[in-house]
């Protein structure tokens, strides 16, 4: 029975008339779905122009098209994000200077093949994306007092006022990061890799020096709020 049916030399009218009614169904099912899909890539690239080839073959894995990623915690949003920073990371991550953990593993083997054009055309496309990074409508705990210690410091433990540099909305500008809608998990471990030195950056590694783990995270509650 198997070899009737397997055996092109041998018709069977029952079979016959459903390999043609699945094509007959195929047809218009591929081309909507090609159709949404292109819709889709039409509205990814909208805000920023067509996607570098780079973002398809290695960022969106885990930053998305558009660098909205919300799946993984501590994997930053990009969409948004100042050029100017975002160049400066990956040269950093690609001369091996930024070497926080999850850099090392994931972001140094992605930027060493990547050519100074690239890293342009990369952090343009991301500073580029719209809308910009907002809240996932998720709230934490402690965005209260992480708002205190973003606008006033915390005089006593000689920590500044994060907006000093960040801006008063958390949007930053240039060399510092937009941080207002990032996600609660990456702030926290940024924040711990600069407090313990893994993350070098001596502006920051100074300020987050003697911060604590609850403030840490009440920062990170207030900030990933707004």
């Amino acid at each position: 029975m198997m070899t009737h049916v397997n055996n092109p030399g041998l018709p069977d009218k029952g079979q016959s008339g459903v390999t043609k009614q699945k094509r007959t169904m195929g047809k218009p099912a591929a081309l909507f779905i090609l159709g949404s899909l292109l819709a889709m890539a039409g509205q990814a690239n909208a805000a920023g122009g067509p996607a570098p080839y780079r973002v398809s073959s290695d960022c969106m894995v885990c930053h998305g098209m558009t660098g909205h990623n919300t799946l993984y915690p501590i994997i930053p949003r990009l969409a948004g994000q100042h050029k100017g920073y975002l160049e400066l990371q990956l040269k950093q991550f690609k001369d091996r200077s930024r070497a926080d953990q999850n850099g090392e593993i994931y972001m140094w083997p992605v930027a060493q093949s990547l050519t100074a054009a690239e890293m342009k055309d990369l952090a343009s496309y991301f500073a580029a994306q719209k809308p910009p990074m907002q809240s996932s409508g998720i709230k934490h705990a402690g965005i209260k007092e992480g708002k205190i210690i973003f606008n006033q410091g915390v005089a006593a433990a000689q920590i500044p006022a994060c907006m000093e540099c960040h801006g008063s909305d958390g949007q930053g500008a240039g060399a510092f990061p937009r941080l207002a809608g990032q996600r609660y998990g990456y702030i926290v471990q940024q924040l711990t890799y600069f407090h313990n030195g893994t993350r070098v950056n001596s502006l920051m590694n100074q300020i987050a020096k003697n911060i604590t783990v609850a403030q840490m995270k009440d920062v990170a509650a207030y900030l990933s709020s707004l």
